[in-house]
């Protein structure tokens, strides 16, 4: 059986958790997805596309619109702790899904 790569399993189980209704009310996480991304020196649209977020997504996070839920910031930590790890397990994957 060949194994998957984590990229694979990373955007698998982001997707499994996006397919699941919500029965748990978003808390606000208070997370700074603004600070991440200026430190990475990327704009809100390269951001989105690296790491596979919705241009949409990323500006209400940054408005406070909205908040990313608890699984998307153990997402959104990981690519602080090593954006370029992350970046190139994703980029494969998601050139693929287009």
């Amino acid at each position: 059986m060949k194994r998957k790569s984590l990229g694979t399993e990373l955007i698998e189980s982001i997707e499994e958790a996006l397919r699941k209704p919500s029965t748990v009310k978003t808390v606000r996480s208070g997370f700074d997805v603004k600070k991440v991304r200026k430190q990475l020196k990327m704009t809100q649209k390269v951001f989105a596309d690296t790491f596979g977020f919705g241009l949409e997504t990323v500006r209400k996070w940054e408005q406070g619109i909205n908040s990313p839920d608890r699984s998307v910031v153990s997402y959104l930590l990981c690519i602080q702790k090593a954006p370029k790890v992350i970046s190139e397990l994703l980029l494969p994957e998601l050139k693929k899904q287009g």
